[in-house]
């Protein structure tokens, strides 16, 4: 039997290897180390038993203000649980449309979440030209259309570089701390599926074919002039594999796949959310739920309160498929007194706090208590831990691959990858298992065995003959 001490050295040296090698590879390929390693860690949380939980604008609003605010570490989530979301949603919207004043707060809250390891994606309502409203009603006709298709006649296409090389501008000389920018994932043109955008389907004409050429084009600007960017597609639910199909922009073009989807309940949930998952898995991209929430309590806050807990949460981990679980993170939207309270706040009933408090403490929920820094490699040494013992072995005349821990006092969740990351099977494990490399199709040649659950990575290489 090998000894876990033995095979987190060769597991450390094979993690180099395959990193090195570009095994999970972004759109850009020229990003710094701390937003590849950023990318990594997202998948190996997207193939643990947990997911990130996230809110937009944390920590610049809060229930009680119609205002941003600066007090950076204030948020309403960690104000009742004591610990913060980790993942920071912004909106360029707010840095460009917005005060001064106001910018430098979500700047500050940004930097903040940074500095906690935390993850941060930006989404960009962005106004149509000449209005303040990113709403299609009142937008100029065929504006999508023309800078999709590079059409200037009218200035369309100047003035959309021109707003790209404002957040450009943000994301190189404000987004960065101790003279290094801070990785974003940035998800702009989102739930292009609904009508309610200028970018969305049927306004003014604007099309499928027109939306993929539209998010190429960004993407395209953005990469040749950042080093910081990862880039997330997501449409609305309900979602088809038609949507899917239709506008998804390419894999070129994807880091990350989200789904918009407030006020679910299990059975279509898990539709939905299978089909984002499945899409991600064979694209080799990482799915996240990029918006949820409860919108319609008119009372105190506590249906929104108790939706965690007593909605999503089982949602998520009874999804007999498993798939629903395959998130790297869940975010809501922004608690302030013109929107919703999306998670409680200092005045919400004890019986609302104690059910968040409830969803925080979730072995499959990670808030700021129980979170890594996710720019740096999610690995802990068999040294720092004392982990336990395992043992994989390969046998070639039978076709089998079995799994044995030793030592591991709850599950773990076992899976099997090929050389460049697609995933074959994962099953959650607590002491030992077999699959078949003939049940699954494996070709001859070299897989991955990771092992991932408690903070933990583990991987080793093995052949199937």
């Amino acid at each position: 039997m090998t000894t876990l001490s033995t095979f987190m050295k060769f597991a450390w040296y094979c993690i180099l290897l395959l990193t090195s090698a570009g095994m999970y590879a972004q759109v850009d390929t020229d990003v710094t180390e701390k937003t590849a390693t950023l990318y990594n860690n997202l998948k190996i949380v997207q193939n643990s038993n947990y997911f990130l939980f996230g809110q937009e604008f944390f920590n610049s609003f809060r229930y009680n203000s119609g205002s941003a605010h600066g007090n950076k570490d204030y948020a309403d989530a960690h104000a009742v649980t004591g610990a913060y979301p980790t993942v920071l949603g912004s909106d360029f919207h707010y840095y460009l449309d917005k005060s001064a004043t106001e910018r430098g707060y979500h700047t500050e809250a940004v930097k903040w979440a940074y500095q906690q390891g935390f993850v941060i994606t930006f989404d960009w309502h962005i106004s149509a030209r000449n209005t303040s409203s990113y709403q299609c009603s009142g937008s100029p006709a065929n504006l999508a259309k023309n800078i999709a298709n590079q059409n200037d006649t009218n200035g369309d296409l100047t003035w959309f570089y021109g707003e790209l090389d404002k957040i450009i501008a943000i994301i190189n000389n404000d987004l960065v701390v101790d003279d290094e920018r801070i990785p974003i994932v940035f998800r702009p043109f989102h739930e292009m599926n609904g009508n309610w955008f200028w970018w969305g389907a049927n306004c003014s004409g604007f099309n499928a074919a027109d939306y993929k050429k539209l998010y190429q084009l960004t993407a395209d600007y953005i990469k040749e002039r950042t080093t910081s960017v990862l880039f997330c597609w997501s449409p609305n639910s309900p979602v088809t594999s038609t949507v899917m199909t239709n506008y998804y922009p390419g894999d070129d073009y994807v880091d990350i796949l989200g789904l918009d989807m407030y006020e679910v309940t299990a059975s279509p949930f898990r539709q939905y959310m299978g089909l984002l998952v499945d899409y991600a898995q064979q694209h080799n991209k990482v799915a996240v739920l990029a918006e949820t929430g409860y919108r319609n309590d008119t009372g105190n806050g506590e249906t929104a309160a108790r939706y965690w807990n007593e909605t999503v949460l089982p949602a998520i981990v009874n999804d007999p498929s498993g798939k629903s679980l395959k998130i790297a993170w869940a975010l809501t939207w922004i608690n302030s007194s013109w929107s919703h309270p999306y998670v409680p706040h200092a005045t919400s009933t004890t019986a609302a706090k104690q059910s968040f408090i409830n969803f925080k403490n979730s072995t499959h929920v990670v808030l700021s208590d129980k979170a890594h820094n996710m720019y740096e490699q999610l690995i802990v040494s068999a040294e720092q831990t004392r982990a336990p013992e395992i043992s994989i072995f390969p046998t070639p005349t039978t076709n089998e691959i079995t799994i044995s821990l030793n030592g591991y006092n709850s599950p773990v969740l076992v899976s099997i990858l090929d050389i460049k990351g697609s995933e074959i099977i994962s099953k959650t494990i607590h002491t030992e298992i077999t699959f078949s490399s003939k049940k699954l199709k494996m070709k001859p040649g070299v897989y991955i065995v990771m092992i991932t659950g408690h903070g933990l990575l583990e991987r080793q290489k093995i052949v199937v003959l």
